[in-house]
């Protein structure tokens, strides 16, 4: 073996140890914060659910079910109860037809399957544009600026988002038992110019949260819905 070939072959060793102790530096890495990642998205769910739920006394984390939605993402429904009767429920779910890609959302329901609320939980969407559609932003009064004001029940107002509260997925009062469309492509729903992508991806997610609901409310309200 010539001189060049020994220095390669020692070359060679050396980067697969080097490679062999960075990927067991990332393993170890991965498992040590695996868990503080996992409370932390629990955290957030749970302060999210407590957000847009009435009042409940159990825990709806443990009286959760995960469901696909029409385009086959999952979608996790959760419980609350109150002196052991459904008082409504939530659903965690995402959708990929923003401006800047995915959507993450939360938007609970009432016991009979129309919504309660919606917040959008995380986007990418474009600063003063798709954030009109996306954003609940506490509103600032001049007064509130020199003095602590009260603070407000429930969730900042947005007037597209709000607007989808007391739709369901099978109401004759409601936009119909068929996928949702904004004004512009011929629908009932509100949308902002200049983020009309925004707008229909929104859109799509309160729709996909309330057909979900209905295909699976007999799983989801049980025996307490036929008594």
């Amino acid at each position: 073996m010539n001189k060049n070939s020994t220095n390669m072959f020692y070359l060679g060793a050396f980067l697969c140890v080097v490679c062999a102790i960075a990927a067991g530096i990332m393993g170890y890495a991965a498992v040590m914060t695996r868990g503080p990642i996992e409370e932390a998205k629990t955290k957030k769910v749970s302060s999210g659910l407590r957000m847009v739920l009435p009042a409940f006394d159990n825990d709806p984390l443990k009286d959760m079910k995960t469901f696909q939605g029409h385009d086959k993402t999952p979608i996790q429904f959760y419980t609350a109860r109150k002196d052991g009767k459904i008082v409504g429920f939530a659903a965690t779910l995402y959708g990929t037809g923003g401006y800047a890609g995915r959507i993450d959302a939360l938007v609970s329901f009432h016991p009979d399957g129309t919504i309660r609320s919606f917040l959008i939980t995380g986007h990418t969407e474009t600063p003063g544009l798709g954030t009109n559609v996306t954003d609940r932003v506490e509103e600032k009064t001049l007064a509130g600026l020199f003095r602590e004001a009260p603070k407000k029940e429930g969730l900042p107002p947005n007037k597209i988002l709000d607007q989808y509260a007391g739709h369901g997925a099978n109401r004759k009062d409601s936009w119909g038992t068929t996928p949702w469309k904004i004004k512009k492509d011929g629908g009932q729903a509100d949308f902002i110019s200049g983020a009309t992508i925004t707008s229909r991806a929104v859109n799509e997610i309160a729709w996909k949260a309330a057909s979900a609901f209905e295909e699976h409310k007999n799983e989801l309200i049980g025996t307490e819905g036929k008594k």
